[in-house]
């Protein structure tokens, strides 16, 4: 009775703190009942209590641990539902996010009908907004403002809801959201100023391009709280700047300016003062602003404008330098964006205009892998730098960039690089890639220019590809109007020589006659006459054409389409006359020495005489050019040919020295990687393996899976295999079996892997590279198929399964009657017969080795008819034995170590016998002569042994007399 009083006293005293809000004595004595009284029927209730009384002084997680306790020992207490909503909440105020999240959800599942489900919605609200899931945290923000149940809360949620509209660029909705919170305010003025709010509402109408109701808002923000007088005069300026009331906007932002205020804003001011003195037409204003900027506040995302703005007037100034190095500057930022890209394009663009490429190469070669795939205009910066490196005559390049244009997004820069590829191939006389591809530029180009020029190349690749109707076709959509006169005129020329060269002397006559008309530049003209000529000719009006030509000469008689006219002519004999084009090429290189064609007339002079086999003089020729260098011509095709008309005529050596100078001087060249290939396949057939693994690791190092160094890793495997490396040979087979599918070579690399294997003594692997190439290949016929079906018998027979590889190689013998090979197979067949115990079949197949045509000679008669004399010593026949065992001595003595063997085996026969004579002799023998076989160290043990038996029978020979 007396600790029952106690206790109420005690509870009695907790209760009165609580009630009055003294929240730490409350605690304190709480905790002490607790720890007198741990079983009493009020600890429940006094840990909900003792959460409450902390959740007051803000103590999160000791309330949370309250409440938990609280409803572990009291689940269906009235105060039950208030202690499970203040878990939720004591998550959230404690930082536990999730798990606040997941126990409000979890709340309201369970008490659908509380009244304390509206206050959950602010806290799962924020939640959404801390995780920047905003539309959740609208969906929350808007439930709570419906369920309010007090004023300040309808305010803080409609706050809450206005700002996540902002964030998520919904700035209508936030304005009109901010517009009822306003009017709240007035009702329920608060902890919210409404001078704030109404900056904020301003901020929203501003980004909704509501400007007038904007600055309504400002004002009254300044108003409201005079202290944002300096906020709400540069929002005001920025509103007044945007609808480009340029001295108002300027009134304000020198004012803000002058008295250096918002100085988190002094770089977006300067900024703003600049793009109006540039809007007034004071650019050197701007320039001045910019660079103030840009030196005051580096680190400003605002620079990254002010650099943009800074390109854009040099630009327009045409100051180059300047432009670039003001995107020196640019490029350098730590956070590139949209302005970066567009500077980038806009800077090169300009500098290619200027014919600056290399420059304009070395901007587009920045790249921001940071800036997101829709703004970084991947398919102008393509196309760009395609331009670029094919005005650098970085053709191929230039090509393999375009070629990607597939990939590119549909619209204009993906039919101007069509365009640009088209030409390319045009000018690779790729005709049919050119069609396909202009014809492709066209469903994305819509500037007329582009199409008209479009359909002017149209016309020259459809001539070349015989496809007459369809060039005129193309020639009638052409406007001359629409493009420029040298563009214009550059192509005619070309549509001219084709239409000429696909027998339209008619329209090809007509084209040129329009080059040639007087008001033309003055190459056009000649280019006309020089064509004209060719076409009156072509119908056989000879006067016509030397009336012609004499007309071109006379204007210039230097003109190097005269030139070009016996070159074109001289060309033209070859499908005619060859002996006569010869003639006109010599002519000309004779006469015009100096001209570019003269070695053009050279080295087609060189491959005619290559084609008609007179090699000596195409040789002659093409030593010539090398020795005199004609930079018109590729160095390395010029020892190409060399090569291969000296190959034509025997001289193998001084082939491979030409091979080598492209070798040593053009390692860039398409023509590198097959001259090595072939000095390395000239070394081998020469036997020097060394200089062949040199070249072809060589080219593997720089060239590794291109066609040709598919081969050359072939053959370095070849050579691995030559040199008995076969575990080095392994990886190279494998690589080109993996790389190349290509026939034979696929085959002849899986059977080389396979082969590899299997001398390697790695007979499952070997066994399973055989297989495959033998399924793969089924049906074919291939030589090394039979050898394959021979390794798999093998191998059985390595792996001890005689029954399945004599049957195996039963197989073969009947599916390959002419297998070159078969001694291999009658020798395999012997090795399983002798290990089936049948030794007379054994020996007929083993004699089949012997007799063989192929094998005589080889190391494999001598195995077989070792293993002869084997069938023989097992069959303890030492007699038959001897005879066999002395054949390999006698009649394969250059395969020593078998003539070792059977030196050793007559021994063992002799000592069988008891003829320690016989077997002293044949035992030292091998330890003498054969010392380096592996057979040397058991000789030498015999012949102890055999000693020692001669010594013991001497002794019994003595005891005996």
């Amino acid at each position: 009775m007396v600790r029952a009083d106690q206790a109420t006293d005690q509870y009695r005293i907790a209760s009165f703190h609580y009630a009055r809000g003294d929240w730490q004595q409350a605690i304190d004595a709480f905790d002490q009942f607790l720890a007198q009284h741990p079983d009493h029927s009020q600890v429940g209730v006094i840990h909900f209590y003792r959460g409450e009384s902390l959740v007051q002084l803000s103590r999160s997680e000791e309330a949370l641990r309250a409440y938990t306790l609280f409803l572990s020992k009291l689940p269906q207490h009235s105060f039950a539902e208030h202690a499970e909503f203040r878990v939720a909440e004591c998550y959230f105020l404690s930082g536990q996010y999730e798990a606040a999240k997941n126990a409000f959800q979890i709340f309201q599942g369970k008490y659908k009908n509380s009244k304390l489900i509206p206050h959950a919605y602010p806290y799962l609200a924020e939640i959404a907004s801390k995780e920047q899931r905003w539309d959740e945290a609208i969906l929350m923000y808007g439930k709570s403002v419906k369920e309010a149940t007090t004023p300040n809360m309808t305010i803080e949620s409609r706050l809450g809801l206005a700002r996540c509209y902002g964030q998520t660029g919904d700035w209508k909705e936030a304005g009109l959201t901010y517009e009822q919170l306003l009017i709240d305010l007035k009702d329920h003025p608060g902890k919210y100023a409404a001078g704030t709010i109404a900056l904020e509402a301003g901020i929203a109408e501003f980004k909704a391009g509501n400007y007038r109701r904007a600055v309504d808002r400002f004002e009254l923000a300044a108003k409201q709280q005079p202290k944002l007088d300096e906020q709400t005069s540069f929002w005001i300026a920025k509103t007044y700047y945007q609808v480009r009331d340029w001295p108002n906007a300027a009134e304000r932002l020198e004012q803000l300016k002058a008295n250096q205020s918002l100085p988190e804003f002094q770089d977006e001011i300067h900024y703003l003062m600049a793009k109006i003195s540039l809007a007034q037409g004071s650019a050197d204003d701007a320039i001045a602003l910019f660079n103030e900027q840009i030196e005051s506040w580096p680190e400003s995302s605002w620079t990254d404008e002010a650099l943009y703005q800074l390109i854009t007037i040099h630009l327009d100034g045409n100051d180059m330098d300047a432009a670039q190095a003001a995107w020196q500057q640019l490029s350098k930022r730590p956070q590139p964006n949209s302005l970066t890209i567009r500077a980038q394009m806009s800077l090169a663009a300009h500098l290619q205009t200027h014919d600056a490429h290399a420059k304009a190469l070395e901007v587009l070669q920045s790249e921001f892998p940071q800036v997101e795939a829709k703004v970084a205009q991947a398919d102008r910066r393509n196309y760009l730098t395609a331009v670029s490196l094919f005005a650098l005559s970085r053709k191929e390049e230039a090509k393999q960039l375009l070629e990607s244009s597939e990939s590119m997004p549909a619209g204009p820069y993906r039919g101007m690089s069509l365009m640009l590829l088209g030409l390319i191939h045009s000018q690779d006389e790729e005709w049919t890639n050119t069609v396909d591809v202009l014809d492709r530029s066209l469903q994305d180009l819509t500037a007329t220019e582009h199409r008209n020029l479009v359909q002017l190349r149209r016309t020259t690749a459809l001539l070349h590809c015989d496809r007459v109707k369809d060039a005129k076709e193309a020639w009638s959509q052409v406007d001359r109007r629409q493009i420029a006169t040298t563009t214009y005129l550059n192509e005619v020329s070309q549509i001219a020589g084709a239409a000429y060269r696909s027998g339209e002397i008619a329209w090809a006559k007509t084209l040129y006659q329009e080059l040639a008309a007087q008001d033309n530049p003055e190459k056009f003209v000649e280019q006309g006459l020089a064509g004209l000529a060719w076409c009156q000719l072509a119908t056989s009006d000879a006067a016509a054409a030397t009336k012609t030509l004499d007309q071109l000469l006379e204007k210039n008689p230097n003109s190097a389409l005269a030139v070009g006219a016996m070159y074109q002519q001289a060309q033209q004999m070859e499908e005619v006359d060859v002996e006569l084009a010869i003639g006109r090429y010599q002519q000309l290189a004779a006469h015009h020495p100096q001209d570019p064609l003269a070695a053009h007339a050279k080295l087609r002079c060189a491959s005619l005489l290559d084609q008609l086999q007179r090699d000596a003089e195409a040789e002659a020729i093409l030593v010539e050019l090398t020795e005199s260098k004609p930079d018109v011509l590729p160095a390395e095709d010029l020892w190409y040919r060399l090569a291969w008309v000296r190959i034509d005529q025997k001289k193998q050596d001084e082939a491979i020295e030409a091979f080598e100078q492209i070798h040593q001087r053009f390692q860039d060249s398409d023509l590198w990687e097959d001259s090595t290939y072939r000095i390395a396949e000239a070394a081998l057939s020469a036997g020097d393996i060394e200089k062949a693994r040199e070249y072809l690791k060589k080219l593997l190092e720089k060239k590794g899976q291109s066609k040709v160094a598919m081969f050359g890793r072939y053959m370095l495997g070849q050579v691995e295999v030559h040199a008995g490396n076969w575990q080095a040979a392994i990886p190279h087979m494998d690589a080109v079996a993996e790389h190349v599918a290509d026939e034979p070579l696929h085959s002849m690399a899986m059977f080389w892997g396979g082969e590899a294997r299997f001398r390697s003594e790695k007979f499952a692997e070997a066994k399973t590279k055989f297989e495959q190439m033998l399924t793969d290949n089924m049906g074919r016929d291939l030589e090394s198929l039979p050898i394959a079906e021979m390794r798999l018998a093998q191998i059985f027979a390595h792996q001890d399964d005689w029954e399945a590889a004599y049957q195996k190689a039963l197989e073969i013998e009947n599916h390959y009657p002419n297998f070159a090979q078969a001694h291999e197979l009658d020798y395999l067949m012997g090795r399983c017969l002798a290990r089936q115990g049948e030794f007379q079949k054994a020996r007929a197949a083993y004699r089949k080795v012997t007799q063989s045509p192929t094998a005589a000679q080889g190391e494999t008669a001598a195995m077989a008819q070792w293993m002869i004399g084997e069938t023989y010593f097992h069959q303890k026949n030492y007699d038959a034995a001897v005879r066999a065992y002395a054949q390999v001595a006698t009649n394969h003595e250059a395969f020593s170590k078998w003539k070792a063997a059977a030196l050793l085996q007559i021994g063992k026969c002799r000592e069988i016998q008891e003829n320690w004579e016989k077997a002293t002799q044949y035992y030292t023998e091998v330890s003498t002569d054969f010392g380096d076989s592996p057979f040397a160290p058991e000789a030498e043990t015999r012949l102890s042994v055999v000693r020692q038996r001669t010594q013991q029978a001497q002794r019994e020979g003595t005891r005996t007399k």
